[in-house]
């Protein structure tokens, strides 16, 4: 049994009040700090993949313990059960490899479609409650969501992209030729691949016991409010163009989008198709980036996001500290797009000295901003 007092209740709603505001485009009086401290465990990654009790163990710690080290973050706390980014090809019938270091995950070992145009339309239509890892998957969500007793949401699985999920079932190689000598045939296994992951988006909202115990549709552990559950990601737009993206991508992201909420959508970056992000009808209010990646992307990111969207910004240890680094975020993107900051720390960072240096910077950052979606 958790160990929730009355004033975590009360914390809980005034944080998911405010993110609302933010996402409504409304005046906030801070911008939202997404501050979550990480208790160490002993257990390696890959124990964690292999043993879903030891990564509810490693999860429950350090969201818990984010209420106790960082009472005033404006993160929700939230649990993230996972099987791997390439779950969706493991129903298809791809094989996980495992490499050297034990604080990888998994990828796949070998493509399974070596003709795709011969082979597209025979490639079964997975099931997520009997094929590769989505059992699993399903059970930890249950298992997970049990654990959070309505109190702290899971994520739901890393579905990874279908045109990455497309890349593990053909190659990269062979992927990036499609584009261009299969498109049609491309097209259907798209098709496959995404009827699976609402599929699978269904089975998993029904192992958690309904949407209002989820963060998103996807792998985030950020909350995302209600209606506005939809997620995907596209990592691999980071090696192609926005005209591919147009066809390849937004069309399917719209189908996850267009049911479950326009959301979010992660790409760790670079972000060459950043326009195409934000120009399909059905298209995401949020972006996740990683600081590492994306940074350099800044400048291109305020003009097509500005009116469209905001930005999920993962802070990165070595970028300098954290108010800083905040600050020259902000200098740099306001008025025209909120970057809700992302920090990940450990307790020896003091959390809560952490917060109050990063305060007044969300506090003028809010007052600097032109608000509003179009």
């Amino acid at each position: 049994m958790l160990e929730i007092h009355a004033w975590m209740r009360e914390e809980l709603e005034r944080r998911k009040a405010l993110w609302r505001r933010l996402w409504a485009g409304q005046p906030v009086e801070r911008i939202p700090l997404d501050v979550r401290v990480a208790i160490p465990t002993a257990y390696t990654v890959r124990e964690q993949f292999l043993d879903g009790d030891k990564q509810l163990k490693a999860a429950l710690a350090s969201a818990m313990g984010t209420w106790q080290l960082a009472p005033s973050s404006d993160w929700i706390p939230a649990m993230r059960p996972d099987v791997g980014c390439s779950c969706l090809a493991s129903a298809f019938g791809s094989e996980y490899y495992w490499g050297d270091s034990t604080s990888q995950t998994p990828g796949v070992k070998n493509k399974i479609i070596h003709d795709l145009e011969s082979q597209v339309d025979d490639l079964p239509i997975p099931d997520p409650y009997r094929d590769g890892w989505l059992p699993e998957g399903l059970r930890r969500i249950r298992l997970f969501a049990e654990a959070g007793e309505g109190f702290i949401p899971v994520s739901l699985l890393d579905a990874a992209g279908g045109v990455n999920v497309a890349a593990d079932l053909i190659g990269v190689t062979e992927l990036l030729m499609a584009f261009y000598t299969a498109p049609e045939a491309l097209h259907r296994l798209l098709d496959k691949i995404q009827t699976l992951f609402v599929a699978t988006i269904r089975a998993g909202i029904e192992a958690a016991g309904g949407e209002e115990n989820i963060t998103t549709t996807d792998f985030p552990d950020t909350w995302f409010p209600e209606g506005m559950k939809g997620h995907v990601s596209d990592d691999i737009s980071a090696n192609f163009g926005p005209d591919i993206y147009a066809e390849f991508s937004a069309p399917y992201h719209a189908r996850i989008l267009g049911e479950f909420g326009a959301g979010g959508l992660h790409n760790c970056g670079p972000n060459p198709c950043h326009a195409a992000y934000v120009a399909h009808p059905i298209s995401p209010r949020s972006i996740d980036l990683s600081d590492t990646y994306s940074h350099q992307d800044l400048p291109r990111l305020k003009q097509s996001l500005r009116k469209k969207a905001f930005i999920y910004l993962y802070w990165e240890r070595d970028h300098g500290d954290p108010a800083s680094w905040f600050r020259a975020v902000m200098e740099q993107m306001a008025p025209d797009v909120i970057v809700a900051p992302v920090f990940n720390l450990t307790p020896q960072d003091e959390p809560e000295q952490v917060i109050r240096q990063l305060r007044p910077i969300a506090e003028e950052y809010a007052r600097r901003m032109d608000w509003g979606w179009e």
